[in-house]
């Protein structure tokens, strides 16, 4: 069986300590269950885990974006990895999942990620993927 499947509700633990350990902000569990529920749901969104000896471990987070009909694509919004099990492809194999869902719908695959992640970035370049465009985020505290 394969360790990355379908997000389902009583994943919603190891989702969130996994996000927790990388730093993700979290709100209230009730909001994260609410979320979960939504995402698997949807026939736009997918959340898939990937899972150690029935524990998850890492998970992402993709969906399709249609702005036009010629602009539609698959989206990477979020991947994690729990510290404990990076460097052990999980990331990647998660990527190539998402991948794979992209080019069956027949979209390109895109994400968007931190600047600072010079890590996650280096997993993008492996995954086949190339920068197209940098950006700067501005806030005014008011």
């Amino acid at each position: 069986m394969s360790p990355i499947r379908e997000a389902v509700k009583s994943d919603l633990n190891g989702i969130v300590e996994t996000s927790r350990s990388l730093g993700y902000p979290m709100r209230e569990i009730t909001d994260v269950e609410n979320d979960l529920a939504e995402l698997i749901r949807s026939e736009r969104d997918r959340l898939w885990v990937f899972t150690v000896d029935a524990a998850v471990v890492g998970w992402l987070h993709a969906y399709v974006s249609i702005r036009a009909a010629s602009t539609a694509f698959v989206e990477i919004c979020g991947l994690a990895v729990h510290p404990e099990h990076q460097r052990q492809g999980i990331g990647s194999a998660l990527a190539s999942h998402a991948s794979d869902w992209s080019a069956e719908k027949g979209l390109k695959l895109r994400v968007r990620c931190s600047s600072v992640r010079e890590d996650t970035h280096e997993l993008y370049r492996k995954q086949g993927f190339s920068t197209v465009k940098t950006q700067l985020v501005f806030d005014k505290n008011l």
